[in-house]
């Protein structure tokens, strides 16, 4: 199993550095534009709706999309600075990387809140969003570490694969959202290998029992991110109906939400566990058995 140098992602981290102001100070969003790419939102499933109401359903989800990453941030960042205290105090990169992984990820939380702020504006409207930030934080701290680790493991790897499979080439695409997303991920992909190192480390000190019980946590926090994206996904479908000044049918409704669910569940959940990555590192770390545990559990 491969592991990463904390050494080479301090070192591109602080190549690549970049400060809030300068990546939004004076850039805005284009109504005539998609601010994500259709494959990142649910609009491809809904034949009725026409270019135009693709184009600001794509409107509706950057704000929910960018408020999931901000979201989720709330609890990498503690876990990542905890982690860096437990190396021994002669392994002073590692702690310097960590630390610096953590600071990152505040500045992501404060960079998608200024995001948020800013669909907002432009879209003249206050959108429903996901709230509990702290409180679910909490509940994902308080599970098993290993369990913790691998779900930051998923995240990090589907930054990766949106950016470069769908984000980076997207000739359709709003110029704002490009700079914001690969200035995210030039900083997360140091990220994915930290975290990818410290989910080894956390599985090494495991007894059978405590890989077990990460099984069973990891089984609930995915769960639990499931519960948020229908959440999230039921707000979605009313922040669209308000933009467009439009009422839909229960049927259109059902169809919307089923879309944007479906979307949701493959961009914050399949997109990372299905990830090469990801799964290399899940293999490495569990049983063949507690692999059919989770295949049988997720697939409920």
């Amino acid at each position: 199993m491969k592991t990463y140098s904390y050494q080479d992602c301090l070192d591109v981290s602080h190549r690549v550095n970049w400060r809030i102001d300068e990546l939004l100070g004076g850039q805005e969003f284009d109504r005539n534009k998609n601010w994500l790419p259709q494959k990142l939102t649910g609009s491809t499933g809904v034949p009725w709706l026409n270019n135009d109401e693709k184009r600001k359903l794509t409107h509706i989800e950057m704000g929910s999309y960018a408020h999931l990453f901000g979201y989720v941030e709330e609890f990498i960042a503690p876990k990542m600075t905890k982690l860096a205290t437990e190396h021994e105090p002669e392994q002073t990169v590692a702690f310097q990387a960590l630390t610096n992984f953590a600071a990152e990820e505040v500045k992501h939380m404060t960079l998608f809140r200024r995001v948020r702020d800013q669909v907002n504006e432009t879209l003249g409207t206050q959108l429903q969003l996901l709230d509990g930030e702290k409180e679910v934080a909490q509940f994902v701290l308080g599970k098993n570490e290993g369990a913790v680790l691998l779900l930051i493991a998923c995240i990090e790897w589907f930054t990766q694969y949106h950016f470069l499979s769908a984000i980076k080439d997207d000739g359709n695409l709003d110029s704002l959202t490009k700079r914001i997303f690969q200035a995210h991920w030039v900083e997360e992909s140091q990220h994915a290998k930290m975290d990818h190192n410290e989910a080894i480390r956390a599985f090494s000190k495991m007894n059978p029992n405590e890989k077990e019980e990460a099984m069973t946590d990891l089984i609930e926090l995915v769960q639990s991110v499931d519960g948020l994206l229908q959440k999230q996904s039921e707000f979605d479908v009313e922040n669209f109906s308000h933009y467009l000044g439009r009422i839909f049918s229960s049927a259109e409704k059902t169809e919307l939400y089923e879309e944007i669910l479906k979307t949701k569940r493959w961009v914050f959940l399949e997109s990372g566990l299905t990830h090469p990555n990801f799964v290399e590192l899940f293999t490495y770390v569990t049983t063949p058995a507690q692999r059919e545990r989770i295949s049988q559990a997720l697939a409920a």
